[in-house]
């Protein structure tokens, strides 16, 4: 092989190594970006799944033994409601929140005394609002 055959190959090596450095660059780029992009839109979302435990509400509320199963029951049905509002399509999701979150009220103030009520009001307003919840439950 001649000496200028030899550096035509080794220009087009080089030319070879920098089209697939470029290609890996723009590669990662790419993938770096669809993964800020996932996150940006993971932290839009609100999750309104909700776990509640009875237990320490019936402490705070002060329950007795046949408020303590109704209270179970209704959280129970909340959660789930709740569940079933996280799965929904944006545009029904505020609709179906402000539905649990309005029953589930009505159900506790049925259960409640007035007092464990207001109390347990109090409860229900922070976790909406902890949960970024309020813009749902307003509109």
């Amino acid at each position: 092989m001649t000496k200028q055959k030899k550096v035509i190959i080794n220009k087009r090596r080089k030319n070879e190594k920098m089209k697939n450095m470029k290609k890996m660059f723009l590669t990662a780029a790419a993938v770096f970006g669809f993964a800020v992009a996932s996150v940006a839109a993971d932290n839009n979302a609100v999750s309104t799944k909700v776990n509640v435990n009875t237990a320490k509400l019936s402490e705070y509320l002060d329950l007795s033994a046949a408020q303590y199963d109704n209270v179970e029951a209704i959280n129970e049905h909340f959660e789930s409601e709740m569940a079933a509002a996280d799965n929904a399509s944006d545009d029904k999701k505020a609709a179906k929140v402000r539905k649990a979150v309005l029953g589930n009220c009505k159900l506790m103030k049925e259960a409640l005394s007035k007092e464990q009520y207001s109390k347990y009001l109090s409860v229900i307003n922070a976790t909406i609002s902890n949960k970024g919840l309020n813009e749902m439950i307003n509109e």
